[in-house]
């Protein structure tokens, strides 16, 4: 099968996201074990952490058990086992967030283990993206067509990439120190936590497209783009 002659283009783009949302990763070390969804009301660390959360605004919806780890000393759980509760706080709202870290890093017993940034919805974004590049890929084809004295006929074969900066990772904490354990909600955007209270993440974006081209001369069955 003869293989057509073609040129390739490739177009490049990206761009930079912000998050609008993020949800924050709690260990909390309960001096008791209650289990189920009980355990925002009833372990006493644990309901603590939630009616401080709601002082500051926080709708219960927003915050979620995710898991717990039971400890015991006697080798069997009863009444006294400990336990350590995963907590999942989300922040629908970034000005919110030094409010939110005021209150976790007071909580004495509360472990702030790490960050989930979210982001926009980019489909449409995306879309335009992809229909912007391929404008692009089809105007540098016609310039280089039309240097090399050939025309185009079509599209060969076509490829879209798309790269994500922060694709499964996590925004990791340090251990926040006893100096800084106790800070006010007001005080959070100045003392430093090891983190930033924003983020953003890059995009990017490559379409590679080759382009059928004509020889010196055509033949009446190919059609000129």
């Amino acid at each position: 099968m003869e293989t057509p002659d073609t040129i390739t283009v490739v177009v490049t783009r990206n761009e930079e996201i912000r998050a609008d949302k993020v949800d924050l990763h709690l260990t909390v070390k309960g001096s008791s074990l209650v289990t189920g969804n009980a355990a925002l009301k009833k372990a006493k660390e644990v309901s603590q952490l939630v009616n401080a959360l709601r002082e500051i605004g926080l709708e219960d919806e927003n915050i979620s058990l995710q898991g717990i780890h039971a400890e015991s000393s006697g080798g069997i759980l009863g009444k006294f086992a400990t336990a350590s509760y995963q907590v999942r706080i989300h922040c629908n709202n970034l000005e919110s967030l030094a409010d939110i870290l005021g209150v976790v890093t007071g909580q004495k017993n509360v472990r702030l283990e790490f960050l989930s940034w979210r982001y926009p919805d980019h489909r449409q974004a995306r879309n335009e993206w992809v229909r912007a590049c391929l404008a692009e890929a089809k105007d540098t084809a016609r310039g280089m067509a039309s240097a090399l004295g050939v025309k185009l006929i079509g599209v060969h074969t076509l490829s879209e990439n798309w790269t994500d900066s922060e694709r499964g990772e996590r925004g990791h904490v340090r251990n926040i120190d006893a100096a800084a354990a106790r800070i006010m909600p007001s005080m959070a955007k100045s003392i430093d936590l090891g983190f930033p209270l924003s983020h953003s993440k890059r995009i990017d974006l490559q379409i590679e497209t080759q382009f059928r081209v004509s020889g010196f001369q055509t033949t009446p069955n190919e059609a000129v783009l």
